[in-house]
């Protein structure tokens, strides 16, 4: 399917998208919260200290700010919806890899697994295709005609 096509398929729906687009990121950032907090329980060592541990933390608060930002972002077309979208993607694909990496055998792992390609992975790809949908959102809009042919020419500085 040529893009043009598919990109009008999605500019049909566009209003109903940017609808419910916010509250599916918002949803996601308040339920990353209680994970935040059982994260920053299970800290071996103490919070805030400099370990590994507390890097999972501080990812997800990552995750979560880029999301709530995101939220308010689609909802006005903002032109830096596309690069917070990329890099959101970016923030998930990195958890995802780096829990399936670290995780142990067991549970663990498959906790890991779980939340990685049900969750973080899937939504990484809805985050790539808002970034590339996105784009023109940045792009200054072209004048519908040529160059204004009423305005008298404008002369180089320092030209007479």
């Amino acid at each position: 399917m040529p893009t043009h096509t598919f990109r009008r398929r999605i500019a049909v729906r566009e209003r109903a998208v940017r609808r419910w687009l916010p509250t599916a990121f918002r949803t996601a950032g308040f339920l990353l919260m209680p994970w935040i907090v059982v994260l920053a329980m299970s800290v071996k060592g103490r919070f805030g200290a400099r370990n590994l541990s507390n890097s999972w933390v501080w990812l997800d608060v990552m995750e979560v700010a880029a999301l709530f930002l995101l939220a308010r972002l689609v909802r006005r077309r903002h032109p830096a919806t596309s690069p917070t979208a990329s890099a959101t993607a970016v923030l998930l694909g990195l958890d995802a890899f780096f829990d399936l990496w670290s995780a142990h055998r067991g549970s663990d792992y498959q906790l890991a697994q779980l939340l990685a390609y049900a969750a973080e992975l899937p939504s990484a790809v809805i985050l790539a295709v808002l970034s590339w949908y996105a784009l023109p959102w940045a792009a200054p809009a072209a004048p519908a005609a040529g160059p204004d042919v009423s305005a008298p020419p404008r002369r180089a500085v320092g030209v007479r």
